[in-house]
């Protein structure tokens, strides 16, 4: 395989420094180094591939076809160099990229082109790469538009504007699919938050469906590997869940949304199903409000149902006795709300330690289960939450696009390489020779230097 050597040469003051100023030295002179490297690397490959196939300058040798076509008469052979005009990248990870494009000339139509904007992988006025375009994104998902933009150029010292950078997340937003296929065979985590968007004074719903695909340890500590399969924004569940209805999950975690839970028994009758017990506790203090009870007097009775869940020496069937005694007496003390409350959530309470699927262990009965909380999910629902709430009122495909590009940027991210076209291994067939530093007192007479 052919290769490009470049030889470097650059001059630095030898005064006293100190290490603070000698690392601002060598910043500076990383950030020249890098563009001038680049744009050289971009000039000699042009040279040399024009080399291989048009023959060395002046030289009348036969041509080979074309590895390109010219766009006016589709020739493939037949070709003379023209020269180079200027083209710029102004926003790369590098920083500003100047270089020149060479040109060619159909020796048919007479047609003077450049075949090598198509070679490097450039549109037409293209003026960022999309690697850059990724890493502005990336930061975006994470912070305002505003703030993105001012820690681009702190970082990379490149100017780009909140405009671009919202454009470029809203375009690859627009793109994103989640693969449904991944919640076959896998436990799924399904709830709601609520996001400032549309015209709704409280805003709107924005759902999201996550599968667990394993548990692992890293680093001393349980770590779940989950994917995005369902994602929406002001819309109903069973629209939010329609491809994921074809599915076939071996298990459905959720909390006590009842239009989540009837489109579930819906749509999943014989799938297992599991309410998240931490949110079945704290959520008995509205129904118990509800019914007349101050905070204290309802604590005593979220205090009984966490001792019946809690329990380390009650078994399944103990615990269900318990429950079900706890429900008649809300019953009798007319407590209509939290009767009706934990009369519907019963059927799921247990779920997690009736089928086991080993995944999890309880340590306190020595006994394995299976997932019994939407913690994992509503981790992931704070981070929206810190996203989005922002003091401004999103459109709905805005805060759409972009949550969901930040699901496949954390979650997915052999799509994410896809959306942006990012290589999908590292390049790691360069050699660095030799670094010498050579130190003169005072350079030669007559001698060119640098």
């Amino acid at each position: 395989m052919p290769k490009v050597e470049i030889h470097l040469e650059f001059s630095v003051p030898s005064d006293q420094l100190n290490v603070n100023q000698i690392v601002a030295l060598f910043q500076e002179v990383q950030a020249q180094v890098g563009p001038a490297l680049m744009a050289c690397y971009l000039e000699a490959v042009q040279d040399l591939v024009l080399d291989q196939v048009l023959g060395s300058k002046w030289a009348d040798v036969s041509q080979d076809k074309a590895p390109w076509v010219c766009p006016q008469c589709q020739s493939r052979q037949g070709f003379k160099r023209r020269g180079s005009r200027p083209r710029v990248l102004r926003k790369t990870s590098l920083g500003r990229v100047p270089f020149k494009l060479r040109q060619v000339t159909c020796c048919r139509c007479d047609e003077t082109f450049s075949p090598f904007s198509a070679w490097f992988g450039l549109e037409p006025y293209q003026v960022s790469t999309t690697e850059f375009q990724a890493q502005a994104v990336k930061v975006a998902c994470q912070t305002s538009y505003a703030r993105s933009v001012e820690h681009i150029h702190a970082l990379a010292h490149v100017k780009v504007s909140p405009t671009a950078v919202h454009s470029w997340a809203q375009g690859k937003g627009a793109q994103i699919a989640f693969d449904i296929e991944q919640a076959n065979g896998h436990p799924l985590i399904l709830d709601s938050t609520k996001v400032r968007a549309a015209g709704k004074k409280r805003g709107c719903r924005l759902n999201v469906g996550l599968s667990i695909q394993r548990r692992c340890w890293v680093n001393g500590r349980p770590q779940l590997k989950v994917y995005p399969v369902c994602f929406g924004v002001d819309e109903s569940w069973s629209k939010t869940g329609q491809a994921l209805a074809e599915t076939h999950p071996v298990r459905l975690v959720f909390d006590g949304d009842k239009e989540l839970t009837t489109w579930l028994e819906d749509t999943f009758p014989d799938v297992f199903k599991q309410r998240g017990i931490w949110h079945l506790i704290t959520q008995l203090y509205w129904p118990l409000w509800k019914d007349g009870l101050n905070k204290a007097e309802a604590r005593i009775w979220m205090g009984h149902l966490g001792k019946i869940i809690y329990h380390p020496e009650y078994d399944v069937q103990r615990s269900r006795t318990e429950l079900d005694g706890l429900i008649t007496r809300l019953h009798r003390e007319g407590l209509s709300n939290a009767t009706w409350y934990l009369e519907t959530a019963a059927p799921y309470v247990f779920t997690y330690r009736e089928y086991p699927d080993g995944m999890f262990f309880d340590d306190r009965r020595l006994e394995p289960c299976a997932i019994s909380s939407t913690s994992p999910l509503e981790r992931q629902i704070r981070e929206i939450n810190r996203r989005t709430d922002v003091g401004i009122r999103w459109s709905v495909p805005g805060v759409r696009n972009l949550i969901g590009l930040d699901l496949v940027r954390r979650f997915d991210p052999k799509q994410w390489q896809t959306l942006w076209h990012l290589p999908q291994g590292d390049l790691t067939d360069f050699s660095i020779v030799k670094l010498q530093a050579r130190v003169e007192a005072e350079p030669p007479l007559n001698v060119k230097t640098t």
